[in-house]
This record gives structure tokens, C-alpha cells and sequence, in this order.
């Protein structure tokens, strides 16, 4: 009250002072909002008031600078007979007192709203639980379009922030930031650029919440929209003649701020609607039509959740009546689906026996010729050592060293042939998985013996590079003997077209560790073949995918299956040379079981 009654004062002495001494008719006063300084507004307001005097010689216009209350106070008591005002405030002001608008400026600064800070505040909803400093809550483009702004960022938004009011004039704001009074504050639109202009002291004050396209349009920064400019309006006891002959002198007048026809303030009042200000200000006791319009939400939400209840609870007792029957038949059913769930995994094992055991009988299939020849080998030699005997027996050409060493060779051959028979009969026969140490060293020198033959037919020389001191498997050695062979079988069919010299295998094991799954062993083949594309890189391992004109595509998803049961991992990868295939397994060390 006391801040109200000084500046009621001392808009009334201003007014005193305005009394005119040369003329003796009373000098027509335009009442101007004063947001930066007396010597601001009066400086700035020169141009309208000469402009207005050399066109209307017979009257005396004078610019008088008052603050928000200082109109409101001037207007009451009749001692105004123009008002040059924010948009805002003239809103509340042709409510209040019936001022109507005959021009609306151009030409000066924009009515938006720039806010400042030297933080590091980058947007309006970091402005939540910090100290924001204003001129005073009636100040439009010095506070509500701020408002607004934060109301639409978020409704609980404006609640969050803590205000500063400094009072006029604007500049008070910003020092409150550079007080440490405040965190940030509401400059009008292009008064940073010209507190900055004008003392190095604000330098250190950056725009934030910056809007690109208002900025780039007004040439300030600005963290707002555009509203209408300023308007010069007329007292009600103003005359209509001589507000036609003031709005005809705006009109003609020249210079960077000109005047302009009114313009429509719809969306000052679409903002102060939403606040609820100015004129839209709720007073008196809430009717029920505003209390449904204010809480609508609110309301939607209490019904739709009564409703939601309601039907929730009539269900729920609907659900229990049903369960509690239910029960007993889901009772009597689980022992049934129990049963059934045994079988259906019984069958699928036995599905995935069968589907190792076509793939094993495929590998084979794949190395037969080569097997058969292998086995021919010492089938020819036991015949011919045979048939020699024969011949010297029948000659009588012959020793007891003689027979005695060909009978070694038979016997040796015989047994190289039963060997080999027995690793693929014990290879191709069904069984079901049984674990047991194995050593990754001998597990690959038993599978050698099978596809040995098939690699020398085709011409592949295979290397081994086995790590010293490999740790043992637990595993079953004729599912993994089944992952070797299929990967060493595809390495010797992808490298058909590579030249002879160059048909290289390598198999390599070593120990690894693998960090969360622990230590164990890697197993990687490598080809120099025709490698694979990346599209059949992504479809690795799986089922019915193929790059063999014959293929069906379930060797390598199968031993994916396998390795997976056996938690580790399968994986291909381009060597380092770009040339060939590398696939690699991973397997724990230790008893897994």
C-alpha cells in the first residue's frame, strides 16, 4: 500500500507540473507507460508528441510517464486525456475504464518477452525451483507471457517458481540477477541488447529459452511469441473529433516509430483468458458451470475412475464365482497336462535324436567315397599279403621269418580297417547324450581319422595347432566329434574352386576364458574357401538356410543345438586376411552337470 500511495503521488505531481504556462488553453496529457526510466519515455515518446503538435497547432499534447498503478490512478481521476500502453495493460485498462484504441504502433520494440540469466539455464522448465525476477505481476511482456508460456510447458510449472518482484524500472530485474537475488528474470524483448549497449556491466546476462524464428524475425532475442504493439488509445471524456484528428496526425506521422490502424488484440485477450486476469479476473462465488469448466479434467477422471470400480468389482465377484469353479476343473486337468507335458518332451527329444542322427548319416554320407577308399586300402593290402603267402607256400619258397612278418602286416591291416569301422558305427548309431570328461586334443585326433579321407580325396591339407595343457570337457565326445566333422566338411566343400596349393584347413584349440561363463576351450576352423556374403552372414546356423546347391540347411543349426546344450557358443567371423571362413566354438571347462 505504501508503494501504491508514492507512486499515486508522484503521478499527480507529474501531472501538476504539466499544467501549461504559455498557453491558456489546458494542454492535452498522454499518459505513457514509464518500464525503463522518465528520460526513457520521454525520450522515446518525443517523436509522437511533436509530430502530434506541429499537426495540431491549436492543441497542446504533453507525454506524461507513469507506472501501471500511476495510469490506473491518472484514468480514475479523469486527468488523462491519452494513454500509450503494453498491450496488456491496455486490455485491463478498456476494461476498467473504457479507453478504446484509435492506432497501434510500429516500427518499436517488439511485444514478447526475453528471458535472462548468467547460469546455466538452457529452457523454461529449468526455471522449476528457482528464483525468478519480475517488475510486478500486471506487467505484460515483464511477466504474463512468461506465465502463459510456463503454463503450457507445464501446469504445475508456474507453482515451482519462486518470484522476485522488483518494481519499474525494468532494468531492477535484470540487477536482481546480477545481485544474486534471483536466478533469472523477464526483460522486454530487445531491452537486453540495450542495457548491453549501453553498460558493460550486463555483458555477463545471456538470453535463454531462446525462440529461432521470433528472434531472427525481430532481430533480438526472443524466448516468446509476438502480440500486438503498443496501442494509443482515448480517455472516455476524450472527443470523438478530436480522436479522429489525433488518429489522421499518427497516421501521416514518419520516422522509426510509426503509427499504424488498431490491430486485433484477440490474442492478448486469448492469453489473459487463460490466466484469468485483466479483465478475466474471477471474482465472487464460483457457479457450478465454472467450477465443471475449471476441474473438467479432474472430473472426467473421478467418473471414469467410479465407473472403472464399479465394473471392476461387479468382474471380480463375477471372476471369483467363476475361478472358484474353475479350480477344481484345472485341478483335475493339471495331472492330465502333466502326463502330456512328459510325453511332448519325450517326443521332442527323441525328435531331436532323430534330427542328430540324419545329420550325422549326412556327414558320413558326404565322406562315403572317400571312407570306402580308405578302407580299401587295407582290404588290398590283407589280399595281397594273402595271395603272397599263397604263391610261396605253393612254391615252397618260403621262411618261417617270412610268414611270420606277413602275418604281422595281415593282422595290422585287419585291425586298422576294424578300427576305422568301430568309430563310425559308434558315430552314426543312435544313443542318448552322455556326459564324461574329454580331452579336446584327443576328441580332435579321433575325429581326424574320419575325415582324413575325405580331405586327402579333395586335396585339402588340414593342420592342426593344439594348446599344450588343455583343460577337459565334460561333454558328450560323439555330439561334439558330429560338431568338428560337419564344420571341417563345410570348410572342404566351400574350398571346391579354390586353387590345389591353396586348399588349407586349419583347426585350431586353445584354453580361453570367457568372463562371466569362466574358463574353457575354443575350437575354431578356418578355410581359405569363397567365405560368406554378409546377407548369409546374418543368417548363420540357421535352420533350412543353405549356400549349397544341395544342402538342407540343419547341419549347422544342429550343431549350434548341441553347443548350446552344452553352454557355449558358436560363431563365424571374416578372418583377419579377408580370405576363407572362420567358425568358432566355445565350450566351459569342468564338470557342467
Amino acid at each position: 500500500m505504501t508503494a501504491f500511495l508514492a507512486r499515486l503521488s508522484f503521478s499527480l505531481v507529474t501531472l501538476a507540473l504539466a499544467v501549461p504556462t504559455a498557453r491558456a488553453e489546458e494542454p492535452l496529457r498522454i499518459g505513457v507507460l514509464d518500464y525503463l526510466s522518465t528520460e526513457h519515455a520521454l525520450d522515446h515518446w518525443h517523436a509522437t508528441e511533436d509530430a502530434l503538435n506541429r499537426a495540431l497547432p491549436e492543441h497542446d499534447f504533453r507525454v506524461v510517464p507513469l507506472d501501471l498503478y500511476g495510469l490506473d490512478a491518472a484514468l480514475a481521476d479523469h486527468a488523462l486525456d491519452f494513454v500509450i500502453t503494453n498491450p496488456g495493460n491496455y486490455a485491463a485498462l478498456e476494461y476498467s475504464h473504457h479507453i478504446s484504441r484509435i492506432a497501434t504502433a510500429e516500427g518499436d520494440w517488439p511485444v514478447a518477452s526475453t528471458l535472462v540469466t548468467n547460469g546455466d539455464l538452457e529452457t523454461l522448465g529449468d526455471l522449476a525451483g528457482r528464483r525468478l525476477a519480475i517488475v510486478a505481476p500486471e506487467a505484460f511482456g515483464g511477466f504474463q507471457i512468461v506465465w502463459s508460456d510456463m503454463a503450457d510447458t507445464d501446469s504445475a510449472l508456474p507453482r515451482q517458481v519462486e518470484l522476485v518482484i522488483t518494481g519499474y524500472p525494468m532494468q531492477s530485474a535484470a540487477e536482481a540477477v546480477l545481485d544474486g537475488r534471483a536466478d533469472a528474470a523477464v526483460l522486454r524483448t530487445c531491452m537486453l541488447e540495450e542495457l548491453q549497449g549501453k553498460s558493460p556491466r550486463f555483458d555477463t546476462l545471456h538470453a535463454f529459452a531462446v525462440q529461432g524464428d521470433v528472434s531472427a524475425a525481430v532481430g533480438c532475442a526472443s524466448s516468446s511469441a509476438v502480440y500486438p504493439g503498443w496501442p494509443f488509445a482515448k480517455a472516455p471524456q476524450t472527443s470523438a473529433a478530436l480522436a479522429k484528428q489525433v488518429a489522421v496526425a499518427l497516421m501521416q506521422m514518419e520516422g522509426a516509430t510509426g503509427w499504424t490502424v488498431p490491430l486485433d488484440y484477440q490474442p492478448v485477450h486469448d492469453l489473459m483468458r487463460k490466466l484469468q486476469i485483466g479483465p478475466y479476473v474471477r471474482v465472487g462465488p464460483v457457479s457450478l458451470r465454472e467450477f465443471v469448466q475449471d476441474y473438467r479434467d479432474w472430473l472426467i477422471v473421478f467418473v471414469v475412475a467410479l465407473m472403472f470400480w464399479a465394473l471392476y468389482s461387479v468382474r471380480i465377484e463375477t471372476l471369483v464365482r467363476r475361478r472358484t469353479a474353475a479350480l477344481k476343473d484345472a485341478n483335475a486337468a493339471l495331472k492330465t497336462e502333466m502326463v502330456e507335458r512328459k510325453h511332448a518332451e519325450e517326443a521332442d527329444r527323441q525328435h531331436r535324436r532323430e534330427l542328430e542322427h540324419v545329420a550325422r548319416l549326412s556327414i558320413l554320407g558326404e565322406m562315403a567315397t572317400s571312407i570306402a577308399h580308405e578302407l580299401n586300402q587295407p582290404l588290398s593290402a590283407i589280399s595281397s599279403y594273402a595271395q603272397g603267402c599263397l604263391l610261396r607256400l605253393k612254391a615252397g619258397n618260403f621262411s618261417e621269418r617270412d610268414m611270420t612278418l606277413a602275418s604281422q602286416e595281415v593282422a595290422n591291416q585287419a585291425e586298422r580297417a576294424s578300427t576305422m569301422i568301430k568309430r563310425i558305427r559308434a558315430f552314426v548309431g543312435k544313443r542318448e547324450r552322455q556326459l564324461a570328461p574329454v580331452a579336446a586334443d584327443a576328441l580332435i585326433r579321433d575325429c581326424a581319422s574320419i575325415y582324413s579321407a575325405s580331405a586327402h580325396r579333395a586335396g585339402v591339407h588340414v593342420q592342426t595347432q593344439i594348446a599344450e595343457d588343455l583343460p577337459n570337457l565334460m561333454a558328450d565326445a560323439v555330439q561334439l566329434q558330429q560338431v568338428i566333422l560337419n564344420l571341417v566338411q563345410n570348410g572342404i566343400d566351400a574350398m571346391e574352386q579354390t586353387p590345389q596349393n591353396q586348399r588349407t584347413l586349419t583347426i585350431r584349440a586353445e584354453a580361453r576364458d570367457d568372463g562371466p561363463r569362466g574358463p574353457g576351450v575354443a575350437i575354431s576352423v578356418r578355410d581359405n574357401g569363397q567365405g560368406m556374403t554378409p546377407e548369409a552372414m546374418d543368417h548363420f546356423a540357421e535352420a533350412f538356410y543353405t549356400t549349397k546347391t544341395e544342402g538342407v540347411g540343419l547341419g549347422l543349426a544342429l550343431s549350434r543345438s548341441i553347443i548350446d546344450a552344452h553352454d557355449g557358443w558358436m560363431r563365424a567371423r571374416q578372418p583377419e586376411d579377408g580370405i576363407g571362413l572362420r567358425v568358432e566354438i566355445w565350450l566351459p571347462a569342468g564338470d557342467r552337470r
